[in-house]
């Protein structure tokens, strides 16, 4: 079974809790105006809670140079899938289970990506386990991160009735958003448009098809992207 990694801000002495959760169904959670702030991210796509937690905390001590508010933080599994994201507010996403994670920091101000290097370990280590805690004590950012085209997993996944899709651009690009059957049969455009720079939801009203399986693709600059969604009903 695929697990998920989340990230919460929290504390004031800006400490940075990330939650690894797994599970196939989304729980749902009325979440407090901190929370919701920390979801609001511009580069990553937000992450959806499934429960079974792992939990990932950087102290606010650990950062040589702490990150800025707008700055964001997240969290790949050894793919290089996007398996979890916060938006940096300082007022206080599948991974298999013993799957090492990483640090990713997005610095909004210079639109630049870097590697996290965790110089030492308080608790636990980088390496996923059901409900573990793994604390971070000293980190330092290493190499950039060259920001090439990203296709995230669809929130909420399974679908019931509607869903949305999130990408990333490295550059201006015309866009192509389909879904295909599980035949290879393209049944749906979403987008095929010119979208700038950044960040982008699509949203997808799937109350049309069957149950089942499906997927989603980006095709974009001569590059194509392509991951997986369940519909049930």
């Amino acid at each position: 079974m695929k697990h998920k990694l989340y990230l919460i801000m929290r504390s004031t002495l800006f400490s940075l809790a990330l939650i690894i959760s797994g599970g196939l169904f989304a729980q749902t959670a009325e979440l407090s105006p901190y929370q919701k702030k920390t979801m609001n991210t511009e580069r990553f796509a937000r992450p959806v809670n499934t429960g079974v937690n792992h939990t990932l905390l950087i102290l606010g001590s650990a950062w040589e140079v702490s990150p800025e508010l707008g700055d964001e933080i997240a969290v790949y599994d050894s793919k290089d899938n996007m398996v979890a994201s916060v938006a940096w507010v300082p007022e206080q996403e599948g991974m298999a289970k013993g799957e090492a994670f990483r640090i990713v920091l997005f610095d909004k101000s210079e639109d630049k990506m870097t590697d996290v290097k965790v110089n030492r370990w308080e608790r636990g280590d980088n390496i996923f386990i059901k409900d573990g805690v793994s604390v971070v004590g000293a980190v330092e950012t290493t190499s950039v991160v060259t920001q090439a085209m990203e296709l995230f997993q669809n929130v909420p996944n399974p679908v019931m009735d509607n869903t949305s899709i999130s990408f990333y651009l490295p550059e201006d690009a015309n866009v192509r958003l389909t879904v295909s059957n599980t035949l290879g049969q393209e049944i749906m455009t979403l987008s095929d448009s010119s979208f700038t720079k950044g960040m982008h939801t699509v949203d997808m009203d799937a109350t049309s098809l069957s149950t089942g399986v499906y997927f989603y693709k980006l095709e974009a600059n001569k590059t194509s992207l392509t991951k997986q969604l369940t519909l049930v009903k």
